[in-house]
């Protein structure tokens, strides 16, 4: 019970965090538009991380369905935002540039090949995560 309030709490906070960040990041871009490219950016992080989460729970059986789907809850959650962290900033700070015609084509080719393989890199070492995450619970899980 309470490290479900401790992990409630930490995801609030990580939100809030979050979301002062990515608005800071987006600078000069209109209100209602930093509203929609934060909702959408953090539902696109979210759908990106729950394939990475079920692609690396391929071959992994759980025999308590309860258990797998508090599992996936928690680390989807988790690294949602932490994808959210690594990625939205990063991302929003070039719309921001981009909107101010500070970027020229060449320039917003090498950021987008850039942002391509940071999120290749990180979906990937999450992919190996958790796997081995999910292994190592069931091996506590059945001694």
């Amino acid at each position: 019970m309470q490290i479900t309030i401790i992990i409630t709490i930490v995801t609030i906070v990580m939100f809030l965090i979050l979301i002062g960040w990515t608005w800071n990041s987006l600078g000069s871009v209109e209100n209602k538009k930093k509203v929609i490219y934060i909702i959408s950016g953090i539902l696109i992080v979210y759908v990106l991380t729950f394939v990475i989460y079920n692609v690396s729970k391929i071959g992994i059986v759980y025999e308590n369905m309860s258990v797998m789907l508090t599992i996936r809850k928690v680390y989807i959650i988790i690294f949602t935002f932490i994808n959210c962290y690594l990625i939205l900033p990063f991302v929003f700070k070039n719309i921001d540039r981009l909107t101010c015609s500070e970027l020229n084509n060449d320039v917003l080719s090498r950021i987008i090949i850039k942002l391509a393989i940071k999120i290749l890199i990180i979906f990937i070492l999450e992919s190996i995560y958790f796997g081995n995450i999910q292994q190592g619970i069931l091996k506590m899980i059945n001694k």
